[in-house]
This record gives structure tokens, sequence and C-alpha cells, in this order.
């Protein structure tokens, strides 16, 4: 098995966005038994709330009500200030129940809104490449997830390179390999609105090619994207290859019994490289 670094990139922001409505997930699998569970127990879940409200609501009615019974001028004053302060509690019990209720309703529809995203699609797809690259030897290293950062200034395609976000970087005895996975629909890239996937990992891989070069040495850096659905094209003179995603952990191997470039400590040395230079 690979030594294995990091998760999906995009797997953690669709968990930071299930965070926001206070609800922990594993694993994609687990959002829609959730889902399910919150529909399941929304309704007795705002009976046992509006109960609870009703029945402390009740009990300060009653009270404002014996005080109003008492009588006596001072009586009278005193009781006034406290039954203000019965009633204010009273308008915050029901907003309080108000607001119970509409958590629970936007956190079903924000983990409904999830459970069809694009991102949760793309999270499947880069979790089952990640487990994919997993069954790599252990002479490799997969850091999945991270983001580079140049550390000077680069114009490529006459645009400045600065940063670039790698679904998955293997460090192998054949090079590294800078992987982008896509999972994308017939219907969106015949709609043409998406950013050139094969332009996002030559840059990506360019971004990485010069960090090595700049602070190790010389290594050949390939271009792939994972493919679980559809693509465009591949441009013309394009050195990126397009690989299917259930493929992808043999296609590394054939270059690993063609090509011998990295060492095992000269993949040791490399990690530690992009730990210190990467976020993941």
């Amino acid at each position: 098995m690979a030594n294995t670094i990091g998760t999906s990139g995009t797997w953690r922001k669709v968990r930071e966005d299930a965070l926001r409505w206070g609800l922990h997930v594993g694993r994609p699998d687990d959002i829609e038994p959730l889902l399910v569970r919150l529909r399941e127990e929304y309704q007795p879940s705002v009976d046992r709330k509006r109960a609870e409200t009703a029945r402390r609501v009740a009990y300060a009615e009653d009270q404002i009500a014996s005080m109003r019974a008492e009588t006596g001028v001072i009586r009278a004053f005193l009781n006034w200030f406290a039954i203000q302060g019965l009633k204010r509690g009273i308008t915050q019990l029901r907003f309080d129940e108000a607001q119970y209720i509409a958590t629970l309703q936007a956190t079903m529809l924000g983990l409904d809104r999830i459970l069809h995203s694009p991102g949760l699609a793309g999270a499947r797809a880069e979790l089952d490449v990640a487990a994919r690259l997993a069954r790599l030897s252990d002479a490799h290293t997969v850091i999945n997830g991270i983001t580079l950062n140049a550390t000077r200034y680069i114009a490529f395609g006459g645009v400045p390179l600065q940063s670039a976000e790698v679904d998955h970087l293997v460090l192998a005895p054949s090079g590294v390999f800078v992987i982008e996975t896509k999972r994308w629909s017939r219907e969106f890239v015949d709609s043409g609105d998406f950013h050139d996937p094969f332009d996002q990992i030559e840059r990506a891989a360019y971004l990485c090619y010069d960090l090595v070069r700049r602070h190790y040495r010389e290594v050949r850096v390939r271009s792939v994207i994972a493919c679980a659905g559809r693509l465009p094209p591949v441009p013309a003179g394009s050195y990126v290859k397009v690989v299917r995603a259930g493929e992808i952990d043999r296609y590394i191997s054939w270059f690993g019994r063609r090509h011998q470039e990295l060492g095992p400590s000269e993949i040791d040395r490399l990690r530690q490289f992009f730990e210190r230079h990467t976020r993941g």
C-alpha cells in the first residue's frame, strides 16, 4: 500500500459546509441517511418544542394572573415590574421556538442542497481516486487535496501563476504525477460553462515542476486527469493524459515498470518538501 497523506480537498469543503449546520459527517454515504433521520424527527421535535413552550408560557401567564389579583398600591407597583419581566420572558420563549423550527428547516434544506450538489459528486470521485491510488506499492507516496504555492513570480500562458489546488500528487519511482479528478456529466460538458480542465492541470503541473526544480532538482512531472465522467476533447498538442478513474493506479504502475527516476530516499525528501511548502 502507498504511503497516503491527506484526503479529498472537495470532501473537506463539503464537511465544512455541513459543520456550518452543526452536522458532523464522516463520509459521503452518511449524508443521505442523516437527512432521512432529520426529516423523520422534524415533526416530533417541533411538537416537543411547542409543547415545552406552551407549558412555560402557561406557567408565566398564571404567575401574571396571580400578581394582578393581589391588592394594595405598593404590591401592585412592585408586581408591575415583575409582570413586565414575565412578559419579556414569554416573548423570548416564543422567539426561541420560532428560531428552533427555522434552524431545523434550514439544516434540512442545507443538507439536501449538499446531497444534490456537484461538490458532493466531485468529492465522491476524488475519494474513489484516492482509494485507487492507495493501492499503489509502498514505493509510492500519495498526497491528496493540497495547494501548491509559488515561491517566485511565474508567468504561465501570459497569466501569473501564484498557486494551484491539486487533487492528488503522487511521488513515484518513475517521477511525479499531478492528478486532477473530474466527474462531469455530458450536459455540463456540452454547456461549455467551465474553466478549461487541461489548462488547469497544466498550470498545476508546471508550478509543481518549478517548485521541485528550484528547491530540489529537475524531476519529470506528468499531468493526468482521472476522468469519472465526461470531458471535452483533449486539445491538439496537449501533454495532458486522460485516464479512466478506475485505471489510475494501473497507469502509474505501468510507468514504474519502465522508468526509474527517484529512489526511496529521494521520494521521502520530496514528501518532506511538499509537506513544508504546501497546505492541505
